[in-house]
């Protein structure tokens, strides 16, 4: 009924999360989930519409609860696990009468995640459980979850095609006349009808010739495209709980203006660049080295230029962006996001182009097929 992974995979992601718990002395984790939480979704294949908590304890069945009585019936029909329940109004309650009845009491409890959890949670949990020891799990958890199986990459992949027709469909449907919102209703139809779920669809408009737009906007607004506008996009479509990201942009009417097709060919050379060192053991100074053909090109940047799963693990811009270093290594099949991203320095003109790739010996494996063009549309 709902796509489902076999059972090797599970036994191999709770094999791993286990023997992890094992290292720590945990008795159990608990995880704390919102709508499409991928931390529960891991180990349940429950894809959550609402939030929702995850009891797995080292020896002993999980559990989840939910947070609407009327969502069992389908949460039932996803989950791997049997038990599925309701937590009530509030689901504290329900949790500590959980953990006491399976003597958890004064365990070593790790939290997925402490850092993402509401105050007002962990600490009822510190006020029942005084002699339980709660920890953060979250770092450990995170990096099981990083390097990626085999079949988790063909779920990724699908992202990957499912993000594909979104750029097929704006290629072949965009023209002057359309707003911004039309645009996003584009998208929205690509991928619907073939099983993805959205994820953010950052999308802006720009005239070439007079600019006033570099980045994708969060929120899309009725301006109206215009022979000599080009749109720019960041656009993520899940299948599963997995997603990819692709960024690309397109011409309305006319070819590219010299700074635009400029921009496109710095951020092209600046991806590839990063494509070819995305093996097991490239640093992130070698990333941000990488990258540079941005500033040689006479530009800067204004977003992270490499990103993991929701634009974090890691966050790496190129030198003259305003991220921060973060220390990060390559693993083989962890699966990354290259988005090239140069702006002017005046602040007026920008695109992104990049894609999801998986960190092969030979450099990074794209999860796209949609080519890297700056296509002239309507």
């Amino acid at each position: 009924m709902f796509p489902r992974f076999s059972n090797n995979e599970y036994t191999r992601r709770y094999t791993a999360i286990r023997e992890a718990m094992d290292k720590a002395g945990l008795d159990a984790i608990l995880i704390s989930g919102a709508r499409g939480s991928s931390d529960v979704h891991y180990l349940s294949n429950y894809l959550a519409q609402s939030p929702c908590w995850l009891l797995f304890p080292r020896c002993g069945d999980p559990t989840v609860f939910i947070h609407f009585f009327n969502h069992q019936p389908c949460a039932k029909a996803q989950s791997i696990l049997e038990d599925v329940r309701w937590y009530g109004p509030t689901p504290m309650p329900t949790i500590v009468d959980e953990i006491r009845k399976r003597g958890l009491s004064k365990s070593k409890t790790g939290l997925v995640s402490m850092r993402a959890m509401s105050y007002g949670h962990v600490t009822e949990l510190q006020r029942q459980f005084p002699d339980a020891q709660l920890i953060e799990f979250g770092p450990q958890f995170g990096r099981i979850r990083r390097v990626r199986s085999e079949e988790e990459l063909v779920y990724l992949r699908k992202s990957g095609y499912l993000t594909d027709l979104a750029c097929e469909a704006l290629e072949n449907n965009l023209r002057p006349g359309l707003t911004e919102q039309d645009i996003l209703a584009i998208v929205y139809g690509a991928y619907i009808k073939n099983g993805g779920d959205p994820g953010i669809h950052f999308i802006a408009t720009t005239n070439m010739d007079n600019p006033d737009r570099f980045v994708p906007w969060q929120k899309q607004t009725s301006r109206v495209l215009e022979k000599g506008s080009v749109v720019i996009t960041e656009l993520t479509v899940s299948y599963w709980g997995y997603s990819t990201q692709i960024h690309r942009p397109f011409a309305i009417g006319k070819e590219p203006s010299p700074t635009y097709r400029k921009l496109f060919d710095a951020a092209y050379a600046c991806y590839e660049n990063i494509r070819k060192v995305c093996k097991p053991g490239t640093t992130s100074e070698e990333i941000v080295a990488a990258s540079s053909i941005i500033e040689e090109s006479g530009f800067t940047s204004y977003d992270s230029v490499f990103h993991g799963e929701a634009g974090k693990s890691p966050e790496i811009g190129t030198k003259s962006a305003a991220h921060s270093l973060e220390p990060w290594t390559l693993q083989e099949n962890m699966v990354h996001v290259i988005q090239p991203n140069p702006i002017t320095k005046d602040f007026k003109a920008g695109l992104q182009l990049g894609a999801a790739v998986v960190v092969k010996p030979s450099g990074g494996e794209p999860l796209h097929n949609y080519p890297f063009k700056f296509p002239v549309c309507g």
